[in-house]
């Protein structure tokens, strides 16, 4: 099923906790080179609504991003600071670790958190442990692998085995170099909004 979503705009709207609380808010997490900016950019068919960096772990807040869809409500698209790159000071990590886990708990106004990992890659304990703080939330956690048209489709098929194993979830597998996936994420994303 293709899903074609009308982006009438889509902006940045802050930082948390300086943006206005309402809009239900759907959160991109992830390792540092994971590919969130990307994925993000490519979702709401912009270039650059999102700054993407060579340089990971270079996003250090959870930045909002207000998109107005035609015939949908409007909704907060959510950039979660990377984790695991080895180069960020223990202390900056800590303080990431901490933010993250601040923005989570009691926000009732997100609905749905993507958790991306490299197709190539297993789960590491950092997944695993964003997993288990999501879902002691009323939040829907959501297993986005990225980087599939690295893969050739035997591999696709062994390293969707693998992460499906490994997780025990749902897996949407993406592509933000070709599009792969992105009707599939906003079906989740709509089918989370409220009817009517």
């Amino acid at each position: 099923m293709t899903m074609k979503v009308k982006i009438h705009d889509a902006l940045f709207a802050g930082p948390f906790p300086h943006q206005k609380p309402g809009l239900p808010q759907f959160a991109f997490a992830g390792r540092s080179n994971v590919g969130k900016s990307s994925l993000i950019n490519r979702l709401v068919s912009r270039k650059s609504l999102v700054k993407t960096s060579k340089l990971p772990g270079k996003t250090q807040a959870i930045n909002f991003f207000r998109v107005d869809m035609v015939g949908h409500p409007s909704v907060y698209l959510v950039d979660l600071p990377g984790y695991g790159y080895a180069k960020a000071p223990k202390e900056v990590s800590s303080t990431w670790n901490s933010l993250v886990a601040r923005y989570i708990s009691g926000n009732n106004d997100l609905k749905l958190v993507m958790l991306l990992v490299d197709m190539r890659r297993d789960l590491k304990d950092e997944e695993c442990l964003l997993i288990d703080l999501i879902r002691n939330t009323p939040a829907k956690v959501l297993l986005v692998g990225t980087k599939v048209d690295k893969l050739g489709y035997e591999e696709q098929q062994r390293r969707s085995a693998a992460l499906l194993g490994q997780s025990g979830m749902e897996l949407v597998i993406t592509s933000a170099q070709t599009g792969t996936g992105m009707d599939i994420i906003w079906k989740h994303i709509l089918d989370t909004l409220p009817r009517g």
